[in-house]
């Protein structure tokens, strides 16, 4: 990583799950994590899993980016009933699966975080497109489908491009990717 640029992390996961729920709660410390590393913190501009980290990383001073499936704040906000509360807004304009591409293309490093089927695309995503210099993680027992995801990448018979790290507790799996970027 070049010595003047931050290192852009975005948290996938549940848009469904309460914020207060124990994985919300792990969702925010990682925000604050991400922050605290000086990190700039990218999200789906969403509720749930990744608004408790937009939450946590702003109460820790830190920059957060919100990639938006619509096309302007009025349909974010009436249309997709999402926050509006990151540091910045990008209004894509190209539904859920379009805003998924450019979000994960956009980061160094993907951490995921509960989830279903949007988290399982953008898995997939990072797993074919990320490159070797940047790293996935996924923070274990958080629910949804994330604990399946280290087997089902087992499955596919090949490694994913960029590094992969699971982990149950937060700080360790900031520890873990921010090591691969030193």
């Amino acid at each position: 990583m070049e010595p003047d640029r931050r290192v852009k992390i975005a948290v996938l996961g549940s848009a469904s799950a309460a914020e207060d729920s124990p994985e919300g709660h792990k969702a925010y410390r990682v925000g604050r994590l991400v922050a605290s590393a000086g990190a700039v913190l990218l999200t789906g501009a969403c509720p749930g899993l990744p608004h408790a980290a937009v939450r946590g990383a702003r109460q820790a001073g830190g920059l957060t980016v919100g990639i938006s499936p619509a096309a302007n704040r009025e349909d974010h906000r009436e249309v997709y009933g999402y926050p509006v509360d990151s540091t910045i807004l990008i209004f894509t304009g190209m539904g859920r699966r379009g805003r998924n591409v450019i979000l994960v293309r956009s980061a160094d490093a993907c951490i995921f975080i509960g989830g279903g089927m949007g988290t399982l695309n953008e898995f997939t995503i990072a797993f074919e497109d990320l490159s070797p210099s940047c790293a996935i993680g996924v923070l274990a027992g958080t629910g949804g489908l994330i604990d399946e995801l280290p087997r089902l990448s087992a499955l596919t018979g090949r490694s994913p491009h960029a590094s992969l790290f699971v982990e149950s507790d937060p700080g360790a799996l900031m520890q873990s990717i921010l090591g691969h970027f030193k």
